[in-house]
């Protein structure tokens, strides 16, 4: 095999090899995206002036994409939660729902407890 061969062949070996990385994209373990929805949900709360006392624990399910977690709202729990969705790698986050006790009215605040 001459040099200008073995040569090429090795860049086709790493050209396929950094390709295959692009596509290798590890879920983050559930712990890591339980505490980034956590942080998430913190923030919320310190932004909006709510106690997290309003808040009732945190539920979980992992889909086939991602995370969602969910907070329910105590003032009205069968319909309004704070909802955290995560993506399967943990590189996007952002909230689903946003408690809301009157979203027929279109206010977009909680009711006073």
């Amino acid at each position: 095999m001459t040099r200008r061969r073995i040569l090429l062949l090795i860049a086709v070996f790493i050209a396929a090899g950094t390709a295959a990385l692009q596509f290798y994209d590890p879920p983050i373990a559930p712990q890591a995206a339980a505490a980034l929805a956590d942080r998430l949900a913190r923030e919320y709360r310190q932004r909006s002036g709510q106690p997290g006392a309003l808040f009732q624990a945190r539920e979980g399910q992992q889909w086939a994409d991602g995370w969602e977690f969910r907070w329910r709202y105590r003032p009205c729990p069968e319909y309004a939660s704070l909802r955290v969705w995560i993506s399967r790698n943990g590189r996007r986050a952002h909230y689903a729902e946003l408690p809301d006790c009157a979203p027929d009215a279109g206010l977009a605040e909680p009711r006073p407890v």
